[in-house]
């Protein structure tokens, strides 16, 4: 049976999902607030940050389409333009998709996120060589951090790198309709899941393929932590630019 503390990488993967999320829907925030402060109108704030996170519009419909026709799902149309609703967010794209069982629906749902954390891997370990972020891992330290921060900004095109791990890491988060069948797969796998432990029917020892699972979710914190690292620095950076440009700012 795998030990508890080789699931650790999982459990840090899970927290650094979530902070990650959190810190991206604030710095959705950021970016809007900065683009109105530098071009003094909402509608041209908002527009540049739809432009700013294009690409990532585009992975985020693309792997719902692609996971749909994987699977077997019709689909309809496919949008990338935004769409402006009076209460809430901006709906920055869609996909219509048209039947389909819960299983597939679940996959079509959940595309964005598996598409998602596996760039955010491998752009991450493109940026920082495979050794580096493993040494960063087992002997992390603020020294360290900056010493791996240093590596990355001296690489020629780094910007276009981090601008990259932003885009994917930020595109794989779901929206609201994303989660509609994820949440009825796991309340019934739940329940499944409850029967089989009453009646003795879950294994009491941990097939060998969960190692992959062990694996594969410290790939995925590494990659989170490196993507965290950024959208963090990218906030401070555009706090500093809305300090500066408040002093300057009339309304």
């Amino acid at each position: 049976m795998t030990a508890p503390s080789s699931w650790s990488p999982l459990l840090a993967s899970f927290i650094l999902l979530l902070v990650l999320y959190w810190v991206s829907r604030r710095l959705a925030q950021s970016f809007v607030i900065t683009f109105y402060l530098l071009t003094r109108s909402e509608n041209a704030a908002t527009s540049l940050y739809i432009l700013f996170v294009l690409p990532g519009t585009l992975i985020h419909e693309t792997s719902h389409w692609l996971m749909a026709q994987l699977v077997g799902v019709k689909t309809g149309n496919v949008t990338v333009l935004p769409k402006f609703q009076r209460k809430g967010p901006i709906r920055l794209g869609s996909v219509d998709v048209r039947g389909g069982n819960l299983l597939q629906l679940t996959l079509v749902g959940i595309a964005p996120f598996l598409v998602g954390g596996f760039l955010t891997v491998w752009v991450s370990y493109g940026l920082i060589d495979f050794e580096t972020l493993h040494f960063l891992w087992r002997q992390f330290s603020f020294s360290n951090l900056l010493a791996v921060i240093q590596q990355v900004i001296y690489q020629p095109d780094s910007v276009l790198g981090l601008y990259l791990l932003f885009i994917v890491s930020d595109a794989m988060f779901l929206s609201a309709s994303d989660v509609t069948s994820l949440r009825q797969f796991l309340i019934y796998t739940a329940i499944a899941m409850a029967v089989l432990l009453g009646l003795g029917g879950l294994p009491t020892q941990l097939p060998t393929w969960t190692s992959f699972i062990v694996v594969g979710s410290q790939l995925l914190a590494t990659g989170l932590a490196v993507a965290l690292t950024v959208h963090v620095a990218l906030w401070a950076t555009l706090a500093v630019l809305r300090f500066i440009l408040g002093l300057f700012w009339r309304p």
